[in-house]
């Protein structure tokens, strides 16, 4: 791994680079419509297979591929006010998967 990122995600610091995570929204008021905050079961499979593909007995690059499309996935769920994080959080994922994604994207302290 190398050098751990401002942020402090392990999984930032898997990639390289500043934070990966940061989305970009805002959590405050939003006007309109609230979203559908259903997250596709094919999200679901698509992070199930980047956190098998992140095995440290990998290639460091395919594992730095994975990671940052996990991260891309993780944003992208985020703009649409989707939280990966939080069903990890709330016990809406099976627990293994809920473990591994808040362990890498937990800030160290």
């Amino acid at each position: 791994m190398s050098d751990a990122p401002a942020c402090g995600h392990p999984l930032c610091a898997l990639i390289g680079g500043g934070c990966s995570l940061a989305a970009g929204v805002s959590r405050g008021c939003r006007a309109g419509p609230p979203p559908d905050r259903a997250i596709a079961a094919a999200v679901i499979d698509e992070v199930r297979g980047l956190l098998g593909a992140l095995d440290p007995e990998l290639p460091d690059a395919a594992r730095r591929a994975a990671a940052a499309q996990l991260a891309r996935i993780i944003r992208r769920e985020a703009r649409e006010d989707r939280s990966l994080l939080v069903l990890a959080a709330d016990g809406d994922l099976e627990p293994a998967l809920a473990e591994r994604l808040t362990a890498l994207c937990r800030r160290a302290r």
